[in-house]
């Protein structure tokens, strides 16, 4: 039997017991048990326990087969645990009269009749505590089944979560190199040795993604090492054109952030930043502790939103869905015209350190 649940029942049975045991001293107290002295009452009323407990464990072992059974029925649970309940008062007094026979020698009667004379005035006190411990043990596997099954659910929603995120990088690398390769493709007719280092940055940068092994958290320090390679790589296609500053406090390399959060968002400030009227962009990136978040701030001064409604692409609904999916609501994400510059555009994530 399972040691907290035999707790449980010993201690009710023992409450039960001092509870019986005080009413039958002041019982005697008031006039009644006269031909009974105070050490053989308590002896009497151990006895009776204790032949009462033998047959109560018997139905707690009943019942955790009965609850082990998945074919088992409802109703010959009630049936058998309320005929057993019946019997109790009659199997206590049969045990009663055999030991008092035995240790105090009594010549007791023992016969059906007198059983039956002496056990029908508690079968109300023994059905209650009977069905009561039973009610007991059913009710402590029912929370234990539904503790396993909490416990049961939560592995599988972690599984279904580690699947998702998985599913989510996924996406997002193929996504990332094609845009990639279009970029050094575009600079091999204008500069074929600068394509030649971009290939060579773009390989660094492939080893580093592919050591992530679907990693679900990647150092900061290791997030910015892949931001840098991918703006190397974009620095040689646009040369002074692009300038970009990363600003983080040392103190935070070393927290866990998602892998490629922030180059989905430089590659939307690079992709949207420039146009006719915006023919260089600054990006500055900023790294920041706020109690117990960090906070991402991306600023350019290139082409502002022209609508408050923003369409995501796949690289930044892939960031959102991540952070959900990471994060559930503790996390935010808010792009809008920028803070920095006259121009330009300003991103804010702020997740919590773990």
């Amino acid at each position: 039997m399972d040691k907290k649940l035999l707790k449980f029942v010993l201690l009710f049975y023992a409450a039960c017991f001092m509870i019986s045991t005080l009413s039958a001293f002041l019982m005697k107290l008031a006039g009644r048990y006269t031909s009974l002295g105070w050490g053989k009452l308590f002896v009497n009323y151990v006895l009776n326990y204790s032949v009462k407990l033998s047959f109560i464990l018997i139905g707690v072992f009943i019942s955790k087969y009965l609850i082990k059974r998945n074919k088992a029925v409802i109703f010959w649970s009630v049936f058998i645990h309320g005929l057993m309940s019946l019997l109790l008062t009659f199997y206590s007094q049969f045990g009663q009269i055999v030991l008092s026979s035995w240790l105090f020698k009594e010549n007791s009667e023992l016969s059906i009749k007198h059983i039956y004379e002496r056990g029908v005035f508690g079968i109300d006190y023994n059905f209650f505590i009977y069905l009561s411990i039973i009610t007991v043990v059913y009710a402590y596997y029912f929370f234990q089944k539904q503790k396993d099954f909490q416990i049961k659910e939560s592995s599988l929603k972690a599984q279904l979560l580690d699947s998702k995120i998985i599913a989510l990088q996924n996406q997002l690398q193929p996504h990332f190199l094609f845009n990639t390769l279009n970029d050094i493709s575009s600079l091999i007719d204008i500069n074929s040795e600068k394509a030649q280092d971009a290939i060579a940055d773009l390989s660094d940068l492939l080893r580093l993604t592919l050591n992530l092994n679907d990693s679900k958290y990647i150092t900061l320090e290791n997030e910015i090492q892949l931001l840098h390679k991918y703006l190397d790589i974009e620095k040689m296609r646009f040369n002074e054109k692009l300038d970009f500053t990363i600003e983080v406090e040392p103190t935070l390399l070393k927290e866990k952030v998602p892998p490629l959060l922030l180059q989905p968002i430089v590659e939307n400030s690079l992709k949207h930043g420039f146009s006719l009227h915006y023919d260089t962009l600054i990006i500055q990136v900023k790294i920041l502790q706020k109690k117990n978040c960090l906070l991402f701030e991306i600023h350019n001064n290139g082409t502002p939103l022209l609508h408050e409604d923003i369409v995501f692409g796949t690289g930044l609904s892939n960031v959102v869905s991540r952070m959900d999916s990471l994060y559930e609501a503790n996390y935010s994400f808010e792009m809008k015209n920028s803070i920095l510059y006259e121009k330009g555009v300003s991103t804010f994530i702020s997740i919590p350190m773990i």
